[in-house]
Formats: C-alpha cells, structure tokens, sequence
C-alpha cells in the first residue's frame, strides 16, 4: 500500500525522536556515571595537589597543623581563617570535598563535625592495610596517595559531643586511634550518608601528616534515575506535540507536491491547462516554475508537431493528388492525340497506297483532314503550354488598365462565323466605361474560353448574352450566358480540371480539348479572384452562366 510524504514524514520524524532519546537513555546508563565518577576523581585529585602545596608552604614557614586551623585576630579585632582553613572550607561548599588531616601525634583536624567514622577509615587505612576490602574499588594508585570508591554498607551513627571550652583553636579534633575526640563547635555540619564515595588517602611529601579526602557520589545514581523518568515524560510529550506539528508541517509540504503531481499526470495525457499557482522561492517553486516553462514548451512544442503533421498530410494528399493528376494528365494527353494522330496516320497511308486516293479531289480531301488534325493537336500543345506556364507561375502577367469592351468586341468578331453558321443570337450589353486592371492577353484568354463554350454548348434556342455586374471591392463581374442543358453540382467542380468532358462525344464533333475552363481557373488562382459557373434562367430559358471576377482599382 502506497503511503503518502506526510506519513512518511511524521512516521520518520517520530522514529528520529525515539531514537534520540534511546541514545540519550543508552548514553546516560553506559557513559554518565563513569563521567561523573571520573570528574570527581579529578576534582579529589587537585584538591590534594592544592593541599600538598599549601601544607609544604606553611610547613616551610614553621607552622603546625594545629596552627593552621586556628583562628587569629585581625588587626580591626575581627576573627580571621587561615589560608588552608578557607580553602578546606571552600573545596567543601563548592565541591562537597571533606578534608581529615592527621599530624605525626595521631591528632586528626577536619571542618565539619560527626567526622568519627571518616576518622576511623582514615587510620584504618593507614595503620590496618583496610585498602584491600571489599567494599573499595581501587581507581589510581601510587606510592603518595590512593584514589578509590567506596561503598557503604553500613549507617553512619550519630556521637554525641561536648561543648567548646571557648579556646581560640575553634577546630575539630580527635586524639587518637579509637579514643573520643574533642570537639569544639562549627556551624560546618558532616555530610549526610551517600551510597558511596570517591575518597583520596595517604602521605603527603613529608611523609609525616597523614590524609583522608571523600567527596560523595552516591547520588549521581539517583539523579540519573530521576533524568530518566523525566526524560521520558518529555520525550513522550515532545513526540506528540512534534507528530502533529511535523504532520501540519508536512500536509503543508505534500499539498504543492500534491498539486504538481496531479500537473504532471494531466501533462502525461497531453492537457497543458493547469499550471502550478505556488509563489514560493524555495525548491517546490522552483520546481513548479518548471513545470510551468517545461508545460508551455511542451504544449508549443506538440502544437507545432500537430500543425506539422496537418501540413504533412496535406502535402502528403497534395502529393497523391498531383501523382493521380499527372497520371490523369497523361491518360487525357494520350487519349486526345491518339484520335488525331491514328487519322493522320490513316489518311497518310490512303495517299501512299495506290488505287485509294488516285483522284484529285480525293487526295484533297486526305489533305485537308490531315491539316484538320494537325491545327487540332497543334492548338491542344499551345493550351498545354499555357497552361503549365501559368500553373508553375512562369507566365508573368503584364498588368495594365484596359477596356473590357475592347477586349470581348475583339473575341466576339473573331467567332463571327462560327456564330453565323449555327445562326446564334449574341447580346453583348457592356458599356464603353467599363474599364479594369489586368493582364490584357489573359482577359481575352478569359472572354475567348467563355465565349468558346456558350457556343459549343448552346441548345435549339440559340440565346447567348455577354455582360457585366458591378460587384463590392473594387471589382466588376464580367459574365457569359447561353441557353441549354443545366449541370449537376459535381458536374459543375468537375468541368474545371483538365481533359473533363461533360459529353465527349459532342466535344468530340466541334474539336474540344478540355482544357479552355481548366485554362481560366488558372488565371483566376495567379491573380486572386472569384470565377466560377452557376445554373439560371433569363427571360423564360433556362441555361448556365460563367462569370469572372475583374478588379477595377
């Protein structure tokens, strides 16, 4: 089961938590107490090298023990310590260093009262060899001084003392092994009874005066227990407290990753609308201004391949067509010179052989057939020409302003024959003002091809009509009408490409090519304007009328 980055936040923050405090807890019962245990011995330790060094002194100058623990009046009468006496008391106050002094006579000399059982280890370490106990744990060791821990085993009991006798000394002391001591009154109470103590004993350098130094240790035990307990009612505060500030912390985290998640699962289905709204500078913003950048290139980058494959096909199917074209182009090309090609070589062949045209007028007439046939192929390679020429856009055209009226009067006298021998009535309605901008050989390519196929194309009625139309944007509508048969609207796209033939075998009979129409749609492509044919009815009779657009400006 897939687990979400908040979880797996708060469940690797808590794990952290848990194992800090075990390694706290590990440390504290491993390490604390032999840390402790070593800075007290090293605290013991300098306290016997200072009181080394401050007895050596005073004994240098010709003091005893008894002198250094006496009380001596300043010169404004106020009571005042000893040096070694005000350094005793403090390594007592600051550190909970006890001091036990014994001079060569056996007297002891402390600070504090109850001293006698302290007294007692002190001589019996000294003069029974007790070091070797049990209860000791020898921790250094030389020829001067024993550092040890000792544990107690048994209460420490009360004595009960006597009163100062108000002498000066105002000291503690004890007058030997296993007799009573004389007490004199200090405000310095004995320590309590602790489970064990780091004590120092020995000689000093004089190897006369003999020392007992202890400094409680027992309660470490205690106080670590008590760090513990604590500890871990924090601990389980804090990873409570810190899972639902961790879990706030990381819902706020997930929820922009959240967000670019769900961006980079649409932008893999190709939808580049939603994009990353965050304004943070950290590494989520950058991240989502990223995504963003790398959304909109993407989106650019798939819109140019679509547009690019829409282009590709399009040329792709332009291509077919252009092949289907050019195979029609050559199917047509070949169909129309096969006619006239098989009755040039049909007559050819009646002239050379004997007894088939052997009159005059017979050969003539082969002649004037094989002429007939020529000018038809002749003129179909022109409009071929033509027409390639301005498809592949090498016919520039001559633009010029020039009459309308000139150019279709012109065309319509040179069918003047054709039109009388079909006894067609033309009505040509275009005024002297009707003037345009184009090329003049291809208006009269227009006029001569509309014109070509009224005639061609007109019924009984024998009804063709030439005029114009003003038309919106600068332009004049030039247009051709004749009576007769009315097309489909397939019929009407198909009769602009090359070679198409609504009735071959009427174009057949007055010499078509199939290719004046497909000559003016080209004309009409190069110069941007409208052409085209529609069905109509004028004055009662029905026919088609083809019109072409003109600018006038």
């Amino acid at each position: 089961m897939k687990k979400s980055i908040k979880l797996r936040l708060t469940i690797t923050f808590i794990i952290v938590i848990i194992c800090c405090i075990g390694g706290i807890l590990l440390f504290n019962t491993l390490f604390l107490e032999k840390l402790y245990i070593n800075e007290k011995k090293s605290i013991i330790k300098k306290s016997y090298y200072a009181l080394e060094k401050g007895i050596t002194e005073a004994y240098d100058m010709g003091y005893d023990l008894s002198d250094l623990f006496k009380k001596r009046k300043s010169t404004s009468g106020e009571s005042d310590e000893s040096n070694l006496s005000r350094f005793l008391r403090e390594l007592q106050e600051i550190y909970g260093v006890s001091t036990i002094l014994m001079d060569s006579n056996n007297k002891t000399y402390s600070l504090f009262q109850n001293n006698s059982m302290f007294d007692k280890r002190m001589k019996d370490y000294i003069y029974k060899d007790l070091a070797n106990s049990d209860n000791l744990q020898i921790l250094e060791k030389n020829d001067l001084y024993t550092i040890a821990i000792h544990n107690n085993n048994v209460e420490m009991k009360k004595i009960k003392t006597g009163t100062s006798d108000g002498g000066p000394s105002n000291y503690y002391e004890s007058n030997g092994p296993g007799e009573g001591s004389d007490v004199r009154n200090r405000n310095v109470a004995m320590p309590p009874k602790k489970d064990s103590d780091i004590e120092c004993f020995g000689f000093l350098s004089d190897n006369e005066t003999a020392f007992f130094l202890t400094i409680p240790v027992g309660s470490i035990k205690e106080s670590m227990d008590l760090f513990n307990r604590v500890l871990i009612i924090i601990s389980f505060i804090t990873i409570v407290v810190s899972s639902v500030a961790i879990f706030i912390i990381s819902q706020n985290l997930s929820k922009p990753l959240l967000q670019l998640s769900e961006i980079s699962k649409k932008m893999s289905r190709l939808e580049f609308e939603n994009k990353y709204e965050g304004n943070s500078e950290d590494e989520i913003g950058i991240l989502g201004n990223s995504m963003n950048e790398l959304s909109t290139k993407l989106e650019k980058a798939i819109r140019e391949l679509k547009n690019a494959n829409i282009q590709l096909k399009a040329d792709l199917e332009k291509k077919e067509k252009l092949d289907l074209m050019r195979q029609e182009f050559v199917a047509n090309v070949s169909h129309e010179l096969k006619t006239p090609i098989a009755l040039i070589e049909g007559y050819a062949e009646g002239l050379e052989t004997e007894g088939i045209a052997d009159s005059k007028e017979k050969r003539d007439y082969y002649v004037s057939v094989i002429k007939d046939e020529t000018e038809k192929m002749n003129m179909m390679v022109h409009r071929l020409l033509d027409l390639s020429a301005i498809e592949r856009g090498m016919y520039e055209p001559d633009i010029s302003r020039v009459s309308l009226k000139e150019i279709v009067d012109g065309v319509v006298n040179s069918f003047s024959l054709k039109l009388e021998e079909k006894n067609i009535k033309l009505d040509s309605t275009i005024e002297e003002e009707s003037y345009i901008w184009a090329d003049g050989y291809q208006v009269e390519e227009v006029v001569k091809n509309y014109l070509s196929n009224a005639i061609n194309h007109v019924d009984e009625n024998k009804i063709i009509k030439v005029y114009v139309e003003n038309n919106i944007n600068n332009t004049i509508r030039f247009k051709v009408f004749n009576s007769g048969l009315q097309l489909q609207n397939e019929e009407m796209e198909k009769i602009w490409d090359k070679f198409y033939k609504v009735d071959k075998a009427r174009t057949r009979s007055y010499g078509g090519t199939g290719l004046g129409l497909s000559i003016v749609k080209a004309i009409a492509e190069q110069n941007n304007t409208s052409f085209g044919c529609e069905n109509i009815e004028i004055d009662g009779n029905s026919g088609m009328v083809f019109y072409f657009d003109f600018h006038t400006k």
